[in-house]
């Protein structure tokens, strides 16, 4: 679950002015024709960034990013794997929801290859906007080329899907260029709704897919009259594009407003609980309330004097015992509370502690099945000052600090608290879905910069990629992107971006690393903690099991050299390992680089 603020650039009135663009000068297809406009109206409505990946069904939108109208305000970004390219449009969308990214492919198995990347923007509530080309109706179910069943591919993980028909093909008609410009206007506004999410648009395309004269880069056009459908001729013949001077209106939904917050004192034994993108807000309303905060590295919440450090061991023990003075009778659930089996399972699933879910989505998060309301928000209320209360968020956080004092950090968790403690208030980490994150819970301080994780589905798919396309939009913003001060700060220029993930998460998206030498790349450090395996199964209940089992199909050990691998792929990389991997790592973190590098430490 992911916190969205506002949609970037100027706020709407009630009565916005209208919004439009011009329509496309003909250019012999009508494939191209559409395609001029669905870039001229996406970014008309903030887009800023695409990923694409090279094909020829597509070759349309490729051809449309020569528009001179677009010149300058939507950045391209190829990726040769489908699945890295549509992690690098989810990351830019977690770096700014309000301009979402955008990810292209051709047709086919292309399609399928998105399909991760969709799930995650799903269930963590990130905007994205899915384009796929496809072959038109008529060569649909007869065997043509790289033709599949792609309408409704991604099921109900996406809020908005729609297969947009074909345009003539010889030059789009007025209708065709409507419905396709009304029919991205809505799909951006599912996509950053109040319930955001993925968005899938399949493009019909028909040939021709190239321009007439080879390229898009005439003026826009400027006239005034607009040539119908019924006035066009047949298709066998030369079929011009809509007269000069059209413009088409772009819808734009005004955003609903906030949620009205409900007055609900907490019981004097509530904890807040703080999961994934759970926002300011729960640690807003811990501290009016003096009550314990149970925050999570990505929550958003993690830091002031209500944070309870070493929550999850200390959670266990106070959860194991009945009579446990510190022992909770009420839960408020703000995010999405995955990493802790005795957050989510013996408090959540405790008969005894009441939980109250706060979320303004039909989509809450309750996997004990045992909230009793759900609220949109809360209201902070008048300040707590209840001695017992103040004097037990005091014991919960003296406990909590005296277990972690009280630990022996495995090499594994010291690199771990390096990366964090080097991360600064303008840097952003971003964390991978292992043990490493876990082990931050558990042992991290007060969350200094802006902290961000996979947290949707916890899966290890495209965490490079994701990192690499929030690094990318942060690094990316021009004047125009800023038409007054609030835009301006939003897209103010941002620290270093870095992602802490195990050896196998790297393996397992060693694509995204690849960023050919005619792409811009990110500003982005890698930080790979290399212990040859998944550690986290062997914290699990899987622990028990044979050992020779647990290795093979579990822990499994690769033996790679992920430094030399990523080296192979362009990537500068070094491995620090021994004695003095830590110190090493320490010292790379605090040099200064403005590209992509890999920092592997090993035991």
């Amino acid at each position: 679950m992911t916190e969205h603020p506002a949609p970037a650039g100027r706020p709407l009135g009630a009565d916005p002015e209208p919004m439009t663009i011009p329509v496309p000068s003909p250019l012999g297809s009508g494939a191209v024709e559409e395609a001029v406009a669905i870039w001229r109206t996406l970014v008309a409505l903030g887009v800023r960034h695409i990923a694409i990946s090279p094909g020829s069904r597509s070759a349309p939108l490729v051809y449309a990013l020569e528009d001179p109208e677009i010149a300058g305000r939507l950045e391209a970004h190829v990726r040769i794997d489908e699945r890295a390219a549509a992690f690098t449009a989810l990351g830019i969308s977690r770096r700014d929801p309000g301009s979402p990214g955008v990810v292209v492919t051709t047709s086919g198995t292309a399609t399928a290859h998105l399909h991760a990347a969709v799930l995650e923007a799903h269930h963590s509530r990130t905007p994205l906007i899915v384009l796929t080309a496809d072959r038109p109706i008529e060569l649909r179910d007869v065997g043509a080329n790289q033709a599949t069943h792609q309408v409704g591919i991604y099921g109900d993980a996406v809020r908005f899907a729609t297969d947009l028909p074909a345009p003539s093909r010889d030059g789009a008609t007025e209708v065709e260029l409507r419905t396709a410009v009304s029919t991205l206007a809505r799909a951006f506004a599912a996509a950053t709704g109040p319930h955001p999410g993925p968005v899938h648009v399949n493009l019909c395309l028909r040939d021709p897919l190239v321009p007439g004269a080879g390229t898009v880069d005439g003026p826009a056009s400027t006239g005034s009259v607009s040539v119908s459908e019924s006035d066009r001729e047949p298709e066998s013949a030369s079929v011009p594009g809509p007269e000069h001077g059209d413009r088409l209106v772009v819808t734009r939904r005004i955003p609903p407003r906030e949620p009205t917050p409900v007055a609900l004192p907490p019981d004097p034994r509530a904890v807040v609980v703080a999961g994934d993108g759970a926002g300011p807000a729960a640690r807003a309303f811990a501290e009016a309330h003096r009550l314990p905060l149970l925050a999570e590295p990505s929550s958003g919440s993690r830091g002031g004097p209500s944070m309870v450090t070493g929550y999850p061991q200390l959670l266990a023990q106070v959860m194991a015992d009945p009579d446990h003075p510190l022992r909770p009778s009420q839960a408020i659930v703000y995010g999405h509370p995955t990493l802790s089996r005795p957050v989510v399972g013996a408090l959540l699933g405790a008969a005894d502690v009441e939980t109250i879910i706060v979320d303004p989505t039909p989509s809450w998060a309750d996997a004990s099945r045992t909230a009793s309301l759900v609220v949109p928000a809360l209201a902070l209320g008048d300040a707590d000052d209840r001695a017992d209360t103040a004097a037990r968020l005091e014991d919960w956080r003296r406990e909590g600090a005296l277990l972690v004092e009280a630990s022996e950090p495995t090499w594994q968790q010291r690199a771990a608290l390096a990366v964090w403690e080097a991360t600064g208030e303008e840097d952003t980490l971003v964390l991978g879905s292992s043990s490493l994150v876990r082990d931050l819970e558990q042992l991290a301080p007060a969350a200094r910069g802006t902290v961000l994780a996979g947290r949707g589905l916890a899966g290890i798919d495209g965490m490079a990629s994701t990192a690499g396309g929030y690094a990318l939009a942060a690094e990316h913003a021009p004047a125009e992107d800023a038409p007054d001060e609030h835009t301006a700060a939003e897209h103010a220029p941002t620290g270093r971006v870095r992602l802490l993930v195990g050896d196998v998460t790297a393996l397992h998206d060693l694509t995204g690393l690849i960023v050919g030498p005619l792409e811009r790349r990110p500003a982005l450090d890698v930080i790979v903690v290399d212990d040859s395996g998944g550690r986290i199964f062997s914290g699990l209940e899987h622990r028990r099991a044979h050992p020779g089992l647990l290795e093979r199909f579990f822990t499994t050990p690769h033996g790679a050299d992920i430094a030399a691998a990523a080296r192979a792929l362009g990537v500068d990389a070094v491995r620090y390992e021994g004695p003095q991997a830590l110190d090493a790592l320490v010292r790379g973190l605090e040099r200064p680089t403005g590209g992509l590098r890999m920092i592997v430490v090993g035991p």
